[in-house]
């Protein structure tokens, strides 16, 4: 597959060759009507084209020998390389030295007395542009794809944890075996959330550790630690990577010694990039203006950008409170147990434009225009002036970067550009909440907003800001023994007591995670389940459902792996939520015990990747469906997330939909419908569906039937959507 000129999508779907191929003859056929669209290659005979006319304008100057034979030469590459529809990403460095050298051409004649010439230059050095931001979008789609390449386990479902921590540890004793000091840890976690978003997330933090030896029958080791959290949250994968692609710590979290093999690559992408971007996109109507006065009108030159990733940022700080027990049995079989607190405080930020806001919180942004008056004001003038905003900007920036102006002097330009763009976007708010705006003409000012995003929505514009505090406390209670030998691979079980305050109701709440690992047996796993579940205390329930539901589970993992159960107390009731068998493959670097008993010195460097084997949605609860519905069914790719996760789970969902249709009095689903039902008419209407549709494919399991409860399920949740949107947006405030 040829590679884009652009990054906005450089891992969509991949067309076949006949499929690119009837797509650029159709382009050059004139056979649609669509404008090209960002990330296509340009047709070749377009581009050569292009250079033609350049070349025909040069050979009117009196230039020196040389320079004649240098654009010869290139212009000669150009014309003789293999003929095929669309130019290929060899060809454009081609390109781009060929427009260089007729910029520095056109540069040695131009003057004030020849202002042709100097439009010329202009002209030839935006085309510039275009190419050195197409040889640069193919390096850096080069490191995206190794990168997506190296983390498809994460797209399965899988996780990357690094920890890495060093640290000197004082002599409280002649003796060494009673020490204590400080330590320095770095931790980073990629992995999709629960509601289906990446979240990259690092902690810096110090800990004090006191540890005491009992020579060589084992130790113990007690911490207090103090971390700052910082999180980015991202759509999807591929927002991750392009955003990341260039990125020295996500190469190096992912491949330590790999990434020297590209690190020239690396530094050279984080540096150019974003600025061959910027020229290219801030130029490209001007290009197009200019092609069409040198009757190139119907030629071709796809933009050159890429959509920013949508990034949800959280920062905040974590402590913790621990104490580990470690008993070697023989100098062969270890014992730990271990017991930790931690609680974390976070705030959630969103950056917003005016047409962000307007889109997230309505009624923040009207209060943020309250003064403004634009009386006389109407679509149809709003659409002609973003039209005239789009080419008039383009033209101002590529004429005066053509100049010898100081850096100052353009980035005043560049802001009164932006100015006069967060004046049509504040208008374009007004008039859809006061008059509102025609649906054509609507449609038509949203696209011209996203073609061109940079001239009408720049980033600079994002001055507002929405944030949301979360807030996690989180008890561990852990037992596990292995042989000295290979204590990666033990056998233990870790229950996780969770509370949870988010600004999804549905995420937020009390939960126990259990972390099961290689047993074989389910009377030793059920026996170890009901001594650490009695360490939590007393409760109002029983813990003989979820014991059971977890030991049914064990019954069919995989040889090595490793189970984990998310259980949700509501309603005074445990429910699993989810169970999840994955594979983990470790990679540690750490200082002998030997050497750190002598020195005091301690470091560690760990990476542990995550595999995904298997994973089974809990047939008695919405509530982890419903964050991952929410996302899903309000994408702009539209419901076909949705259907694909739906398939993907078929028999957990038809699991669920059984359960919906016996409707068992008092169980945590009834409950759910029921409040559902009491929310309003509408959805009390959609639940009755759904159970109807759900016992008439219990009582008869067809396929058709099957196949209606889903959709009324469905139907159910996209009804539910916007109460629940407006839930979520309560707990943002605008700050």
């Amino acid at each position: 597959m040829p590679l884009a000129l652009s990054a906005i999508s450089p891992i969509a779907p991949a067309l076949g060759p006949a499929q690119e191929t009837a797509s650029a003859l159709n382009r050059q056929l004139k056979a649609t009507t669509c404008s090209p669209c960002t990330g296509e290659l340009p047709l070749q005979r377009d581009a050569r084209w292009i250079a033609d006319t350049v070349k025909e304008k040069l050979e009117t100057l009196p230039t020196t020998t040389r320079d004649k034979q240098e654009i010869r030469a290139l212009h000669q590459t150009l014309s003789i390389g293999e003929q095929r529809l669309e130019v290929s990403p060899e060809e454009l460095p081609d390109f781009y030295a060929f427009f260089k050298k007729a910029e520095h051409i056109f540069d040695g004649h131009r003057s004030s007395k020849k202002p042709s010439i100097a439009e010329d230059y202009t002209f030839c050095r935006a085309l510039k542009w275009q190419f050195r931001a197409a040889v640069s979008e193919q390096e850096h789609l080069r490191l995206t794809q190794n990168l997506l390449s190296s983390l498809k386990y994460i797209d399965a479902g899988g996780e990357r944890i690094n920890h890495r921590h060093t640290g000197y540890n004082f002599p409280l004793d002649p003796t060494r075996l009673l020490s204590a000091g400080p330590h320095f840890a770095v931790d980073s976690h990629l992995a999709y959330t629960t509601d289906k978003r990446l979240k990259d997330t690092r902690a810096m933090g110090l800990l004090g550790k006191l540890q005491s030896r009992a020579t060589d029958l084992g130790q113990t080791e007690s911490r207090l630690g103090a971390s700052y959290l910082s999180s980015r949250e991202y759509e999807n994968l591929e927002d991750y990577a392009n955003a990341n692609g260039h990125s020295l710590r996500a190469s190096l979290n992912e491949n330590r010694w790999g990434t020297t093999t590209k690190l020239r690559s690396l530094i050279k992408d984080s540096y150019n990039l974003e600025r061959n971007r910027a020229y290219s996109t801030l130029s490209h109507p001007f290009v197009r203006e200019s092609l069409a006065a040198n009757g190139l009108g119907s030629v071709e030159l796809p933009p050159l950008h890429s959509k920013p990733a949508t990034v949800i940022k959280e920062k905040g700080i974590d402590l913790s409170l621990g104490n580990q027990v470690s008993i070697d049995f023989f100098s062969y079989l270890n014992f730990n147990t271990t017991i930790q607190l931690n609680a974390q405080w976070t705030q959630k930020h969103k950056a917003l434009d005016i047409l962000g806001l307007s889109d997230t919180a309505p009624s923040s942004a009207l209060k943020k225009l309250n003064t403004l008056k634009y009386p006389d004001d109407d679509p149809v003038s709003l659409l002609n002036d973003m039209k005239y905003h789009v080419i008039s900007s383009s033209r101002r920036f590529s004429h005066q970067a053509s100049t010898p102006v100081l850096a100052s002097a353009l980035n005043t330009t560049l802001h009164a550009n932006n100015q006069q763009a967060r004046t049509l976007l504040e208008r374009y708010v007004l008039l859809k909440a006061q008059h509102g705006v025609e649906k054509t003409v609507d449609h038509e000012i949203r696209m011209l907003i996203r073609q061109h995003s940079t001239q009408l929505r720049p980033e600079a514009l994002k001055k507002y800001s929405m944030t949301s505090p979360a807030h996690t406390v989180r008890g561990t209670v852990s037992a596990n023994f292995s042989t000295t030998t290979d204590s990666a691979k033990g056998k233990g079980v870790t229950v996780e007591l969770i509370h949870r305050k988010e600004d999804d109701p549905h995420l937020s709440g009390d939960y126990l995670e259990f972390k099961i690992a290689q047993f074989k047996s389910i009377d030793v796993v059920r026996k170890t389940l009901r001594e650490l579940l009695s360490s939590i205390g007393k409760q109002d329930f029983s813990w003989d459902d979820v014991i059971h539901s977890i030991s049914q589970s064990l019954l069919d993992h995989p040889k090595r792996s490793f189970s984990n159960v998310l259980v949700k107390v509501k309603d005074h009731q445990p429910v699993v939520l989810l169970t999840t068998h994955t594979v983990n493959k470790d990679s540690a670097l750490k200082l002998p015990d030997f050497a750190s008993i002598a020195s005091g010195f301690e470091a560690q460097s760990l990476r542990t990747k995550q595999y995904l084997h298997k994973e089974q949605i809990g047939p008695d609860s919405l509530d982890y469906l419903l964050p991952i519905a929410r996302r899903y069914l309000t994408s702009l790719e539209g419901s076909h997330s949705w259907d694909n996760y739906v398939d993907a789970h078929a028999s957990d969902f038809q699991a669920l939909l059984d359960n919906i249709a016996r409707q068992a009095p008092g169980s945590v689903l009834a409950a759910e419908l029921g409040a559902l039902t009491r929310s309003s008419p509408t959805l009390a209407r959609t639940v009755d569906t759904l159970i109807e549709h759900a016992q008439t494919a219990l009582d008869a399991p067809t396929p058709a039937n099957r196949a209606l409860a889903k959709a009324a399920l469905k139907n159910l949740l996209e009804e539910y959507l916007p109460p629940y949107n407006a839930k979520v947006s309560e707990a943002w405030t605008l700050s």
